[in-house]
């Protein structure tokens, strides 16, 4: 199965920071923020990576090369269109993924190898979402995607404002080629999110299923207190590690 990245972003909240740079090479603990997503995939088994570039996309590439140094191919998906919503990023993603099944991540989410490796085990027929029950910290709450889940496991409601939910949006989905028929239809009227895509596809009768990663170590970076977050996690688990 091929993964894909979404790292067009311009990661407006870290300015002083990706003016120079685009996100997905912001640093934490002195290595870039990508780094620890492809690891994952790689842990998890993957051997081909889609990464979607926008913003300074040229820079992300000559960091990355060809994938050889992680011990896989990667392959560049460019979106000039990355100002209009990331569900955007994830339609440039339709060349490289064709008519398979595939899993996507974002590349400013740190994520554990474990949250892929139970997704692998979930995938089946329907779209997945690794959902996250037990999150606790503010940073993860605060500007998290929130979904709320019926008792058969499949996504009722999804967005960031959700006042009554029983879930969190890890970032982290296992898609069919049928998502890219929902974003076409979104960005006829506007700017498209894939959380917008994802709605107009459970409305349309094609329903999101979840895998409960509950657990399992992720975490969205997106301003600087996300980074300092991130960093001290790190050096926690890092010392339990060791």
């Amino acid at each position: 199965m091929k993964g894909v990245i979404l790292a067009a972003g311009a990661g407006i909240r870290l300015k002083s920071l990706t003016r120079e740079f685009p996100k997905p090479l912001v640093l934490v603990l002195g290595r870039p923020l990508i780094d620890y997503t492809i690891e994952a995939f790689v842990q998890a088994g993957f051997n081909r990576l889609g990464v979607v570039a926008g913003h300074k996309g040229h820079l992300l590439r000559q960091y990355l090369g060809d994938g050889n140094r992680y011990g896989i191919s990667i392959q560049y998906l460019p979106n000039v269109h990355y100002r209009q919503g990331n569900a955007t990023s994830l339609l440039a993603s339709q060349p490289f993924v064709q008519n398979e099944p595939f899993v996507v991540s974002m590349a400013d989410h740190m994520i554990s190898t474990a949250i892929l490796e139970s997704l692998l085990a979930c995938a089946g027929r329907s779209h997945i979402l690794c959902m996250d029950r037990r999150a606790h910290a503010l940073t993860q709450i605060s500007d998290a995607t929130k979904v709320w889940v019926d008792e058969k496991g499949f996504v009722v409601y999804i967005g960031k404002d959700l006042v009554r939910f029983n879930a969190l949006d890890t970032g982290v989905f296992f898609f069919t080629p049928r998502i890219f028929h929902n974003i076409s239809i979104c960005l006829h009227d506007g700017p498209c999110s894939i959380t917008r895509a994802v709605r107009h596809m459970i409305a349309s009768g094609d329903p999101l299923g979840t895998c409960d990663v509950s657990g399992s170590f992720w975490l969205d970076v997106d301003t600087p207190d996300d980074l300092r977050y991130a960093s001290s996690v790190l050096r926690r688990r890092a010392l339990i590690a060791g």
